[in-house]
């Protein structure tokens, strides 16, 4: 082998060896992006689910509310003022108490037996 082709076998082999780092380099950030925007596709699609979860639990309460509200609602349309039972006067409380001579007598508590 002469002087010039062994010169230029080796700069050929160092032209494919800048070649095979340039194409490693790029692989790297290659690899370094897509890894990056797999993350951030997770994150995004994590935090949708998140959205989505929070859209379902609101609709549910807004639900709930409204069936609450609807059988208050109802309840409060049925009500009647009229219909409220009538306190009795003062009289008729005065005659609705009994007496102490009617009511039984009890015996007096003490501390552990009673008296007999």
């Amino acid at each position: 082998m002469t002087p010039e082709e062994y010169e230029r076998f080796k700069e050929a082999e160092k032209d494919h060896l800048r070649k095979m780092r340039a194409l490693k380099k790029t692989h790297r950030q290659m690899s370094r992006k897509a890894r990056v925007t797999g993350a951030v596709t997770d994150m995004t699609e994590g935090i949708s689910k998140l959205f989505q979860d929070h859209e379902e639990m609101v609709e549910r309460l807004e639900r709930s509310s409204t069936i609450s509200q609807a059988r208050m609602d109802l309840a409060l349309e049925t009500f009647e003022p009229d219909d409220r039972p009538s306190t009795p006067s003062q009289s008729e409380a005065a005659d609705a108490k009994p007496s102490p001579d009617s009511s039984p007598e009890l015996p007096e508590k003490t501390i552990g037996r009673m008296k007999r």
